[in-house]
């Protein structure tokens, strides 16, 4: 608790009186970003866990902002907090790839064929260009390893 407070005291004065106005911007991102997933089609499962975390991002900034008034220290901490929630996004997302790439998978066991993007990259790599990339890498990795074999 008190590492944010000693944070917030080393910010540079202008910053520590415009916390409230970039939470508020923030949060007027976030809302118009769930508007925007609010007002789709039709919302899957993995657009509603993203407009609530969207969402609970948005109340939180809010909240920092009011805060402020009251304790600028604490105000801080809440807009840290609302940003922490990000990570939950870009985990949800890379769920998302690696569901995709377990449909995909199993879709091809059941098919008998690769997926195209596979075939694709099969039937392209490597290339005279991709061997020498990879042949000067590899020889830059042995001297590397090497050099490090070499002082110890």
């Amino acid at each position: 608790m008190s590492n944010k407070v000693d944070e917030f005291n080393d910010l540079p004065r202008w910053f520590q009186r415009i916390i409230p106005l970039i939470s508020v911007i923030l949060s007027v991102l976030v809302f118009s970003y769930v508007m925007y997933l609010y007002n789709q089609e039709s919302l899957e499962f993995i657009q509603w866990v993203r407009l609530i975390v969207f969402t609970i991002m948005g109340v939180v900034l809010i909240f920092s902002a009011i805060v402020y008034v009251f304790n600028a220290e604490l105000a801080w901490r809440w807009l840290i907090g609302g940003l922490g929630l990000l990570p939950i996004l870009l985990l949800l997302q890379l769920f998302i790839f690696l569901m995709t790439i377990i449909r995909m998978i199993i879709n091809s066991i059941f098919q008998g064929s690769l997926p195209e993007p596979v075939q694709m990259f099969i039937e392209n790599y490597p290339s005279k260009f991709d061997v020498v990339i990879l042949s000067v890498l590899f020889i830059v990795g042995l001297l590397w390893i090497i050099d490090k074999l070499r002082k110890k």
